[in-house]
């Protein structure tokens, strides 16, 4: 408790000081105040990447996706952590022997070595618990639609799919991020339209071990 008083004692005589000296705090105006964030905690941030991987990797398959649609949770999560970490799609393009996809990769120094943006290990691959998240600020801007359905006959997945806004705004980023979308095209050119999240599984537990919970090899 004497500590506590003392703090208090310190905090009014300070307020004193400031008032005897007609000393005010500078405060900028309310409109001129910027609250500044991390990007990679910006939901923007992520929302435009996002939108941008839906449009190249996703597909149209009638009856079951009217609009531009990635199906597979796994698949998603795996191919957006492709884009932020760049150094991974190397080795994939070195996995699949298509060699020429090098020459397009233009893969920069210091993106060996760092993360566009980072993930974390989880079960069954690398994922972002902000995704969660993320997914519902999307939605309430009517930018993507998820649900459970069918992507067949007979099996159904976890949907990510564009809306008509959604795939709008994704035609203009393809046409500013050269970069981005040549790097999800290569995806596209590796994995084929139906590939499955147990294909995906596989994929990572064959030739990326190191990316599942509890695996350190």
């Amino acid at each position: 408790m004497k500590n506590s008083s003392k703090t208090m004692d310190a905090v009014n005589m300070f307020f004193e000081k400031l008032a005897k000296n007609n000393m005010i705090p500078e405060t900028a105006p309310l409109e001129e105040q910027v609250v500044y964030l991390d990007p990679d905690d910006d939901f923007d941030f992520h929302a435009y990447r996002i939108l941008l991987l839906i449009r190249i990797c996703g597909i149209i398959k009638e009856p079951f996706f009217a609009n531009h649609t990635i199906y597979g949770r796994r698949k998603f999560s795996f191919f957006d952590f492709l884009i932020r970490y760049p150094f991974y799609l190397q080795k994939v393009i070195e996995k699949s022997e298509k060699h020429h996809l090098f020459n397009i990769l233009d893969i920069r120094s210091y993106e060996t070595e760092e993360a566009f943006s980072p993930m974390i290990k989880y079960i069954r691959g690398p994922w972002d618990p902000r995704y969660e998240s993320i997914f519902n600020y999307m939605i309430c801007k009517n930018l993507i639609e998820v649900k459970f359905s069918n992507y067949s006959t007979s099996q159904k997945a976890f949907c990510i799919s564009l809306t008509s806004l959604g795939l709008e705004i994704s035609e203009q980023i393809r046409d500013i991020e050269k970069e981005w979308s040549t790097r999800m095209e290569i995806i596209g050119n590796i994995f084929s339209d139906n590939t499955t999240d147990n294909f995906i599984e596989k994929y990572v537990i064959k030739n990326f071990p190191e990316l599942i919970l509890g695996n350190w090899r």
